[in-house]
């Protein structure tokens, strides 16, 4: 099975502040759409949290998943709820709700907007082994690209009969240009500590 690969490193992103801390974009689809224009339809992005409460941008019909990567963050959401993440744990909400935030963290950041939507799962790899990942399409869903993105340690793997080394920040994009209604990829760990890795997956909602 191709798929078309593309593998991003940290000199490849784009690096923004916003009033809580730093904030990263990783990448956008299509390409030429950013943060800034609001032209993207979907988008990955990594930020830090610096101060102990700040004030998420008013994201209007954007549909948000976050996931802590580092430290624990409380998230209100205004007339909503409000949920305390700790490393690993992921909300989901929409971006124009008025959400404050409380807490010092790292948090990934997946944005969609139209008919595109997405998923976040984490996985961690033990010391010099194997995991293998498979995802399957659900059947009212177009799959648009599976990604993943190094949090720490590293692994590699080899799709189209080349071979991927990640490391630490390190985003691998397969865009999945098939209708295959399987995806597996079998990630191998090589260093003598635990990799942990965030998965992305997007897809466009069928009408």
């Amino acid at each position: 099975m191709k798929y078309d690969v593309e593998l991003l490193r940290q000199e490849n992103y784009k690096p923004t502040f916003w009033s809580g801390g730093m904030a990263t974009e990783l990448t956008t689809y299509p390409l030429g759409s950013d943060y800034a224009s609001q032209n993207f339809l979907w988008r990955l992005g990594v930020a830090k949290i610096d101060i102990l409460e700040s004030t998420f941008s008013n994201l209007p019909k954007v549909s948000r998943k976050l996931m802590a990567i580092e430290g624990t963050i409380t998230l209100d959401h205004e007339d909503h709820y409000k949920i305390q993440l700790n490393t690993f744990d992921q909300d989901d909400f929409i971006g124009d709700w008025k959400t404050k935030t409380y807490g010092k963290a790292s948090v990934f950041n997946l944005m969609t907007r139209e008919n595109y939507n997405g998923e976040l799962i984490h996985l961690n790899i033990n010391p010099n082994k194997q995991l293998k990942f498979e995802y399957k399409v659900p059947l009212n869903k177009d799959l648009v690209a599976i990604c993943f993105y190094t949090v720490n340690g590293g692994f590699n793997f080899t799709i189209n009969d080349k071979i991927f080394e990640t490391v630490r920040n390190d985003l691998i994009i397969i865009n999945c240009i098939n209708s295959n209604p399987t995806h597996e990829f079998t990630l191998a760990n090589n260093i003598s500590e635990i990799t942990n890795i965030i998965v992305s997956v997007i897809y466009r909602n069928r009408a």
